[in-house]
């Protein structure tokens, strides 16, 4: 998910409620463990777990020599990719502090295990049990993501909540809100402090927009969330639903939380999930639709040179499409990027040893100095959004219905809305919304 345009300005806001997360995974063939990395304070731990054969508390009394408050039940019968739920109290202090019931998809033990050398803990999770709207800033936008996209990024509740213990991100017709019926469409104006007392992004008219010539106002809305939390090294995870519909372009991605190298690609992004909701997007004799994801890491002096292409790599699906749920994560270390799907490689991108810059044989002054993992060795944070159209839909490919506009368009929002006859039958209900089970941020 490119990002070209003004930076945004995140607060990070310090909650005064303590919480534990303990790495949850298989050990041994079908052995379930528990470990919390162990803190000041900590005397007792008590676990509740919930799976399929029912529900045990565990009680440690003890750390290990690993200093984790660990326990291990071998008779679990757990598999990799199994829904496990589980509830922890931790006596902090002389003071019990007890979680919610939190899920979690099983993996390996090496994926999650904390080492002494590599101490880890969650900077940030969200189960999504309601939407804590402090944890996050709300795009307000209609600027078009630095793709042409065609939505407006809005707070409003039909594209952006909570439901069911889950986040709904979900794409709307413009001509659905209040505000705006078709002639607004084609000669009104979208203020974004007007309609929603706020704006995000001014780039590109993005903060107040007026249909002008033979373009429309952004026939689509939308939903985008970026996390105050950030990490620098780590792991995250994200269970989601991917949407399914054409045109619809879901992302999960990270970005630099200081721009510490410069403006986009000099501060790097990292796109742990990308996909079109098309059902058939033919490339290269492949299909780059549905059942298609990829991952890239951007990076470069300027956005004319971002050699994203020798860190691009996608995963198709074995049967159907990546429309239901599935985990979606990234490691993150000074030695390496991967990406999985279900614990499953999608991109394997090792530190180069000459560092990036070098690798990409970039002419000129190296802004990266010695840093051989700039510029991706700086606290990024978590995006969730749901685009529409826009550049990520070449022109070249093949589509199961027509693409109603081309690259060269001095009118593209029009062309595509005056040809919704052909994808809007392709957009059902809640499957054109991403959504999100939780997400988690284990800082390394």
């Amino acid at each position: 998910m490119r990002e070209i345009g003004c930076a945004l300005l995140l607060v990070t806001l310090v909650v005064a409620s303590k919480q534990f997360y303990p790495e949850v995974s298989i050990t041994g063939e079908s052995g379930l463990r528990l470990g919390l990395a162990d803190e000041n304070g900590i005397s007792h731990v008590i676990y509740a777990v919930r799976t399929e054969n029912g529900e045990k508390t565990f009680r440690v009394e003890s750390k290990n020599d690993d200093d984790l408050w660990e326990y291990v039940d071998l008779d679990a019968n757990a598999q990799i990719g199994d829904l496990v739920e589980y509830k922890i109290s931790v006596l902090n202090h002389n003071e019990w502090i007890d979680s919610t019931w939190n899920k979690v998809i099983l993996v390996p033990r090496d994926f999650m295990m904390p080492k002494k050398s590599r101490r880890s803990y969650t900077v940030f999770r969200d189960d999504f049990n309601s939407f804590n709207k402090a944890s996050y800033t709300t795009e307000v936008s209609s600027w078009g993501g630095g793709n042409g996209e065609f939505q407006v990024y809005t707070p409003e509740h039909s594209n952006l909540h909570a439901a069911n213990g889950y986040l709904y991100l979900k794409p709307t017709l413009t001509v659905d809100h209040p505000s705006f019926d078709n002639g607004k469409l084609y000669n009104g104006r979208m203020v974004c402090r007007d309609l929603w007392g706020t704006c995000t992004n001014g780039a590109n008219w993005g903060c107040d927009r007026t249909a002008f010539g033979q373009e429309i106002l952004p026939p689509i809305m939308s939903g985008k969330l970026t996390s105050h939390a950030a990490i620098k090294y780590g792991r995250v995870n994200v269970r989601a639903r991917i949407p399914k519909g054409d045109w619809i372009w879901p992302a999960i991605w990270m970005l630099p939380r200081d721009n510490h190298y410069g403006g986009w690609p000099r501060s790097g992004e990292i796109d742990m999930m990308e996909s079109k909701g098309n059902l058939r997007v033919m490339e290269g004799g492949s299909n780059h639709g549905v059942s298609y994801i990829a991952s890239t890491l951007h990076w470069g002096p300027d956005y004319q040179h971002n050699a994203y292409y020798l860190t691009h790599k996608g995963k198709h699906s074995n049967g159907g499409d990546w429309h239901g749920w599935h985990t979606y994560s990234l490691e993150w270390t000074d030695r390496h990027i991967i990406t999985y799907v279900d614990n499953q490689e999608i991109m394997h991108i090792t530190t180069p040893s000459q560092g990036f810059w070098n690798w990409a044989h970039f002419s000129g002054h190296n802004i990266w100095g010695n840093s051989h993992n700039a510029p991706f060795d700086q606290p990024f944070h978590l995006l969730l959004n749901v685009a529409v159209g826009g550049g990520y839909f070449g022109d070249n490919a093949q589509y199961n219905t027509p693409k109603p506009w081309h690259g060269g368009s001095s009118h593209p929002m029009r062309d595509f809305w005056e040809h919704r006859g052909n994808w809007l039958p392709t957009w059902h209900g809640d499957d054109v919304a991403m959504l999100i089970d939780y997400v988690e941020m284990i800082q390394y």
